[in-house]
């Protein structure tokens, strides 16, 4: 668990911050010894100008995996609670977080071509590995900059809309499911500042 810290009325005035829910499609059946069909299907995230905060919860709260991106120090710190065993780590500045790991090759081609998904106005990068094409999708609409330094697409200047990622065996795509805009979310996204106390 996280905890949070009451932000100020100052910051709460200057700063906006967006909610997404993310729908998670597994790609593979199995992550090592563990059927992907009992994993959860949703990830939460909040984008504000400083912070990314993420987080996924499993069934019956058998785990939670929070990772919080600081977008000024280039730094992200996961947070895992697996039956009640908490660890965290903090990275280093531009590396990405535990567990996440970068694709072999990895190359992107900025396209011009366009789609709307989940709400959002969304422009195509089509992205190449040593392993496999894909495609993925941001937005400009939403106004957080460099904010995709917990994913290995961190030259993305905007925020993902659809994503493929692997955390450790899991291969998963995430796509945007709905967004909600609210100053007040500010304040889910300054418990950076209250891990330090």
């Amino acid at each position: 668990m996280v905890p949070a810290c009451k932000p100020d009325a100052r910051s709460l005035k200057n700063t906006e911050a967006y909610y997404i829910q993310y729908d998670i499609t597994y790609l593979d059946d199995m992550a090592g010894d563990v059927p992907t069909k009992i994993l959860p299907r949703k990830m939460d995230a909040f984008y504000s100008r400083h912070y990314v905060y993420t987080r996924i919860d499993g069934f019956f709260n058998q785990f939670t995996l929070v990772q919080i991106a600081d977008l000024k120090r280039k730094q992200v710190i996961t947070l895992l609670d697996f039956f009640g065993t908490h660890v965290s780590y903090t990275g280093k500045p531009g590396e990405l977080p535990a567990g996440i790991k970068e694709p072999d090759g990895l190359k992107m081609d900025f396209t011009k071509d366009t789609a709307t998904i989940g709400g959002f106005l969304s422009e195509k990068i089509k992205v190449e590995t040593a392993d496999e094409k894909f495609d993925i999708y941001c937005t400009p609409e939403i106004r957080v900059r460099h904010s995709n330094i917990s994913t290995p697409y961190q030259t993305v200047n905007h925020p993902l809309t659809a994503f493929r990622i692997q955390l450790s065996h899991l291969k998963m795509e995430l796509v945007c499911k709905n967004m909600k805009s609210n100053p007040l979310i500010q304040k889910c996204l300054r418990s950076r500042r209250s891990t330090k106390r």
